[in-house]
């Protein structure tokens, strides 16, 4: 219905008049309780005592009475279940997830949705992490940047007829999105006194350096420095290592857009030998330990069950 969300119907049947136009909903909801008056009330009384003069309503006319709608309802019959679309794994992006989740909550576009509404799917599609919620309003302002959803008041959106085409698009294997793993790639210019460690890739060509952040204050005044932090924790390996970094770095720093240089930087300061495929072990804590949550690792994040590692498998005390 482009870009507003009033509809209007007007029908005309002989000398009898129908016109009403407001909210989608409750224009619908009119336009039904008509249709059943005017084909079950009315129309057998019409054709009754019609003049002669004038032609009796006709199965064509009825029939097209009873089938009019909204030519912008998309149907939805057709689409997959939700549940599918998961286990299929169909949007490759966040930003994908959102427009779908979107769709779904709102039966492609038939009423407004929130950032709860989202939150819940999250939840109830098993998806729900910390990074992806955080993540969440910067995700929708990049659907709004796209035009596939527009603000309908302080806090829901509504999806436009662009987010539904694409929407489709993406249900049927077409998604224009591509998973983003970008690695930052150091200056140039920059020469840190430190050496870079280089991490080979399979192929033992290397594909990513790492380097010190030195903005890093992993010893903040009035908080708990990483080293004190660290030592409640049984860190006898690598993923653990860096599974507490991490959580320190979100959690009680409330840092964002963790990459592997902050965990580099996290061995450096806590003293440890770095493992010569730092980036792979990222890798592995989050494929195989199941404890890393990210869509790139730009933003490396936590994973639920990372949480209940912090909280219950690694403290010294258990």
């Amino acid at each position: 219905m482009g870009e507003s969300d009033n509809l209007k119907m007007k029908f005309k049947l002989h000398g009898l008049e129908f016109e009403i136009e407001g909210k989608e909903k409750v224009v619908k909801e009119q336009f039904e309780s008509f249709k059943s008056f005017i084909t079950i009330d009315l129309l057998p009384k019409i054709n009754v005592i019609v003049p002669q003069n004038t032609p009796a309503l006709d199965e064509g006319q009825i029939k097209q009475l009873t089938e009019i709608q909204d030519a912008t309802t998309t149907e939805v019959s057709d689409v997959p279940a939700l549940k599918e679309v998961v286990l299929k794994d169909l949007p490759k992006t966040e930003t994908d997830w959102i427009l779908i989740y979107a769709c779904y909550y709102t039966s492609f576009g038939s009423s407004p949705f929130s950032e709860e509404d989202i939150k819940n799917l999250y939840e109830k599609t098993g998806r729900k992490s910390i990074s992806r919620l955080a993540n969440l309003s910067n995700n929708i302002k990049s659907l709004l940047n796209k035009e596939y959803i527009k603000v309908h008041n302080d806090t829901e959106f509504i999806i436009k007829p662009e987010g539904i085409n694409y929407a489709h698009e993406i249900l049927k294997g077409n998604s224009k999105s591509k998973a983003i793993n970008k690695i930052s790639k150091p200056s140039k210019s920059h020469k840190p006194s430190k050496p870079e460690l280089k991490v080979p890739n399979k192929k033992g060509i290397a594909s990513k350096s790492v380097k010190l952040v030195r903005s890093l204050n992993l010893r903040p005044d009035g908080k708990e420095s990483l080293k004190e932090f660290a030592k409640k924790y049984n860190i006898d390996s690598a993923p653990k290592q860096i599974v507490v970094i991490v959580y320190y770095l979100k959690e009680l720093l409330g840092l964002t857009n963790i990459t592997a240089d902050y965990i580099f930087t996290g061995f450096d300061e806590l003293n440890i030998r770095v493992p010569k495929n730092l980036v792979q072990i990222i890798i592995n804590t989050k494929n195989r330990n199941g404890w890393l949550d990210y869509e790139s690792m730009d933003n490396i994040g936590l994973s639920v069950q990372g949480l209940n590692a912090i909280k219950f498998d690694l403290l010294k005390n258990n």
